[in-house]
């Protein structure tokens, strides 16, 4: 009877030895097998993410993006502080006026892309070392404060904003705080713009049909004030933003040659911060900037919970940016 049991004990232990053996092959040969499907799918991503650099597909057909542009995103922020500086997420400022300036090398055109700070959009959250932790939609503005300030702020807009236009290639960026406006303007001389009656409404000295130099703080109220009680403000300053920044290149172009970057090079650093070289800063003024064909994005203003959301409409968002950006692709 001793003996039975021993032999059943036995065939027991030898079935879960030959069990956990058993067992051991299959996950190893599942293991080797899943990593060989992981390197196979990451080359597959890899050659299909080469193949994507410069075409996309849209609507069945192939389309090529226009290599004779170079998008500059031009960032006005509300910060009266150095906007070098390192501050804590949330405390930076907010870009109160966001802009891609898309230069045409060949024809020396530049069109102006007027985006809404309201725009509702996915915000990347910073920690004080500058690392993304979360996400959440809001306000497409408040991306540069909730970074640490200073050109890491611009690099996180910069790809906030991209994302937003489908990767659309973003070669660099120039953000001006609220302190510099004036002293630029100044510096060139003044800015002169045209006025309209919402102008006028705005600042009774702004005469409606008259053309108005602006100087120091008459230049900052005119492209930062806005009617905080009336709804969709926003848009008009948008309006005065393309107005004042149009106007004032065609004043830099006047002062002839390179002269922008001698203009800007004293407010870098406190004022302004930029990945742009000299060259591509005085290349900004060498455009021809279409001032009546300025491109706002699709979408609608609605009322939040607590501030007004700008919704973008992503299907004409899309075909506008195939339609400006790419070219179709017939072989």
């Amino acid at each position: 009877m001793n003996s039975n049991k021993k032999q059943i004990g036995l065939i027991v232990i030898l079935a879960v030895i030959i069990v956990v053996i058993a067992a051991g092959i299959v996950l190893f040969l599942t293991r080797d097998k899943k990593t060989e499907t992981n390197t196979d799918l990451s080359a597959e991503i890899e050659t299909q993410s080469q193949a994507n650099l410069n075409q996309i597909d849209y609507n069945g057909k192939k389309y090529e993006y226009n290599a004779n542009l170079m998008n500059i995103l031009f960032l006005g922020i509300d910060k009266a502080e150095d906007i070098d500086t390192s501050y804590m997420p949330g405390e930076a400022g907010q870009a109160d006026c966001i802009m891609l300036l898309s230069l045409d090398k060949e024809t020396k055109e530049a069109r102006i892309w007027q985006i809404s700070r309201n725009t509702m959009t996915q915000v990347d959250l910073y920690d004080v070392n500058g690392d993304v932790y979360n996400a959440m939609n809001t306000q497409l503005a408040t991306q540069y404060a909730y970074c640490i300030g200073g050109s890491r702020s611009c690099w996180a807009t910069e790809k906030t904003v991209r994302n937003l236009l489908y990767d659309l290639p973003i070669d660099g960026y120039f953000s001006l705080s609220v302190d510099g406006i004036s002293l630029i303007n100044d510096a060139i001389g003044g800015v002169t713009v045209p006025m309209t009656e919402a102008d006028e409404a705005m600042d009774p000295s702004f005469k409606a049909g008259t053309e108005v130099l602006l100087k120091g703080e008459k230049a900052e109220a005119y492209v930062r004030s806005r009617d905080l009680n009336t709804f969709d403000s926003n848009s008009d300053r948008m309006r005065r933003q393309v107005n004042y920044v149009t106007a004032m290149i065609t004043q830099m172009r006047s002062h002839g040659g390179k002269a922008l970057y001698d203009i800007v090079s004293p407010f870098l650093d406190k004022y302004i911060v930029t990945d742009l070289d000299a060259e591509q800063i005085d290349a900004l003024s060498s455009y021809t900037y279409l001032t009546d064909d300025v491109t706002y994005l699709p979408g609608e203003v609605t009322m939040g919970e607590t501030h007004e959301e700008f919704h973008v409409d992503e299907a004409k968002l899309q075909e506008m940016l195939i339609e400006n950006f790419y070219q179709e692709v017939t072989k």
